[in-house]
């Protein structure tokens, strides 16, 4: 099974932040463009990528999108990552045995899901890969009113990683 294609519902869940607050799909997916995030704090890639997820999220200042991290480590691991890597965003932790990544159909990390307010997959990005990732900090910023270059502070986004 690989990750849900675009134009599938998203699965509902349930997951505690680290704010220690349990949040739902539901909650989270009301009238907004929700971003999420996977990762694991071991994976290289994830390593390499999620500065450029923060940039996103340090950009976006709108109530119209939502991004939110979902860690596939303890909430230690998940805090520390998270200050390490400058992830200015909310994390929700899916500890083992990964039941929401399951749910998604994660074959690797980082993956992203843009999901609209109906509950529906718009975008991914599974991996990490320049034109998916660039494609959806575009639509991301469209929505936020803002400008992608403006995200990135000139960094580069690296040409093509993966999971």
């Amino acid at each position: 099974m690989g990750a849900l294609e675009i134009g599938s519902t998203a699965p509902s869940f349930t997951l505690q932040g680290l704010d220690e607050k349990t949040r739902s799909l539901d909650d989270l997916a009301q009238g907004a463009l929700l971003l999420l995030v996977f990762y694991h704090s071991g994976c290289p890639t994830c390593q390499l990528s999620m500065p450029f997820v923060g940039n996103l999220a340090r950009a976006v200042k709108s109530g119209r999108v939502l991004i939110w991290g979902v860690s596939q480590d303890d909430e230690d691991e998940s805090q520390s990552f998270a200050q390490v890597k400058g992830l200015e965003m909310p994390v929700l932790v899916d500890p083992e045995p990964y039941k929401m990544s399951q749910a998604y159909g994660l074959t690797n990390v980082p993956t992203l899901f843009l999901i609209d307010s109906r509950r529906r997959i718009i975008d991914q990005c599974v991996g990490f890969a320049k034109v998916d990732f660039t494609r959806i900090a575009d639509t991301v910023a469209g929505h936020a009113g803002i400008s992608t270059p403006d995200i990135f502070g000139g960094q580069q986004v690296p040409a093509m990683a993966y999971g």
